[in-house]
């Protein structure tokens, strides 16, 4: 049951926005190349519900400024792939991280605003 939790969660967000959702399967493939803004959540928690709008909205806004400069958009269930985020030191939700070519940076500091994620993802 957990398994088919984790697949439907999966598709349904993949259907709901354009950037990646990651799994224990795909992550470290994906993010061996580019730069990755990897965003940590879980669906339960308030806090990543009221975060939710301003990620999607960094991400419509920059995508096609960051997509030629191999800037990635990510994120990551934490309900459903707790062995990610275990690995990723995520302590709190939401938690937004940096990975250069699969590389965790850490966190972006502060990225739990517009203008915060927008200017660190447009200095990448």
């Amino acid at each position: 049951m957990k398994t088919l939790y984790a697949m439907f969660a999966t598709v349904l967000a993949t259907v709901a926005s354009a950037y990646t959702v990651l799994d224990a399967t795909s992550f470290s493939t994906e993010t061996q190349s580019g730069k990755w803004l990897v965003k940590y959540f879980s669906p339960t928690c308030p806090w990543s519900k009221r975060f939710a709008p301003v990620w999607e909205k960094v991400y419509t806004d920059l995508q096609d400024q960051l997509a030629p400069k191999d800037v990635f958009f990510a994120e990551v269930d934490c309900k459903a792939y707790r062995a990610l985020c275990d690995t990723a030191d995520i302590d709190g939700y939401p938690t937004v991280v940096f990975y250069d070519e699969g590389v965790n940076k850490g966190e972006v500091p502060g990225g739990q605003t517009y203008e915060v994620l927008a200017n660190f993802a447009q200095g990448l």
